[in-house]
């Protein structure tokens, strides 16, 4: 940069001025950084404590926060994956947040119930249940942006 200055036969003191400035302004950007988002996963409705390991049965909600307050309608999609690969569940809601706009937004994941009957065969559901157990992803999109990624266990008895 010292040559094109030089080049351009600046005075020091403009030169000084354009440094200043330059370092200024990264040091600006830096300060207002926008947080990421933060995903929250529990087993319990409303929950606030992070869990990483779930039972194949119930409900995962997911919690994020966001790194501000929004106001008005945006796109939350989110993607649970198996640990084959395969997506087991896509959502895609448009929320709206009236003024003074939300942090939060909130996706989940509902294992299918199992049979009431004991005994009672299901063999395409024995076949989705034994996708379930292992490394399970998640990705949430906000307005068609990726904004967060995470993982977690499922375990099945």
């Amino acid at each position: 940069m010292f040559d094109i200055l030089i080049a351009m036969k600046l005075p020091l003191s403009l030169w000084l001025v354009l440094c200043a400035m330059t370092a200024a302004a990264g040091a600006d950007s830096a300060l207002h950084a926008t947080p990421p988002a933060k995903l929250v996963l529990t087993s319990k409705e409303n929950g606030v404590e992070e869990e990483t390991e779930f039972f194949c049965a119930g409900t995962i909600h997911g919690y994020i926060r966001l790194p501000k307050r929004v106001v008005g309608s945006h796109l939350l999609e989110g993607k649970w994956i198996l640990p084959n690969g395969a997506i087991a569940a896509e959502s895609r809601d448009n929320v709206n947040f009236p003024p003074p706009g939300r942090s939060t937004a909130y996706l989940w994941f509902a294992f299918p119930e199992r049979s009431a009957f004991p005994g009672a065969l299901d063999p395409e559901a024995d076949a989705k249940r034994s996708d379930y157990p292992g490394r399970w992803r998640v990705e949430v999109r906000w307005d068609e942006q990726l904004i967060l990624k995470s993982t977690f266990t499922v375990t099945c008895r």
